[in-house]
């Protein structure tokens, strides 16, 4: 009769650190950067920047979910391929994309540490500002060259769809975080067989 106490008490505790868990993954979490340059045929450089953004009420096992990336990529420029430039300039161009959808505990996860994504393609967004289309210098000489609105206008549509494709590549990678572990703000999982890890941007609410 003694061990009933026991096994109450247990029970407790192990149901507020369960409810605890799931309270941590509220908030704004940002990922170190990583090269996707591989994902962007025209890009010489690119590299994305992740965050995730979990929303729902304390201890709830569902929410909504926006998954954001911000892509800066550089491509050099041939002499001669563009009206205006006689000599090889690099451009470097900056986009933002994001994605939204609901997530959840997996429900055979007695631990929950393993969670599901369910986003939904209508809700994607890209954007690539014709302001952030830059053609830095001449890779001979360093010279600076001058913006030219109707080029970098054109440059920007281009880049729109590239970045929209590796972006996509990206969200759609995100069907499931396993083995979600969150210590001092930092939160690590495992995707596929890719170990990425976060940091906290913002509390939870």
């Amino acid at each position: 009769m003694k061990i009933h106490p026991i096994l109450t008490v247990a029970a407790i505790a192990l149901v507020a650190g369960a409810c605890s868990h799931r309270a941590d993954i509220n908030g704004s979490w940002i990922s170190t950067p990583t090269r996707v340059a591989d994902d962007i045929a025209v890009a010489d450089d690119a590299t994305s920047v992740l965050s995730i953004d979990f929303n729902a009420p304390k201890g709830a096992k569902s929410g909504t979910v926006t998954i954001s990336t911000v892509i800066e990529a550089t491509q050099p420029v041939q002499a001669g391929t563009l009206v205006g430039f006689a000599e090889p300039y690099e451009v470097s161009v900056t986009g933002t994309a994001s994605i939204s959808g609901r997530w959840s505990y997996e429900d055979s996860d007695s631990d929950d540490d393993d969670i599901l994504l369910f986003l939904d393609n209508s809700t994607m967004q890209v954007n690539v500002d014709p302001n952030g289309v830059t053609f830095s210098q001449n890779l001979l000489t360093g010279a600076q060259q001058p913006m030219v609105d109707s080029l970098t206008s054109a440059t920007a549509e281009r880049w729109r769809t590239a970045i929209r494709s590796a972006a996509a590549k990206q969200f759609f990678g995100f069907t499931k975080l396993d083995d979600i572990k969150i210590v001092n703000d930092i939160l690590s999982c495992e995707i596929g067989k890719k170990d990425l890890t976060f940091h906290r941007a913002s509390p939870a609410d």
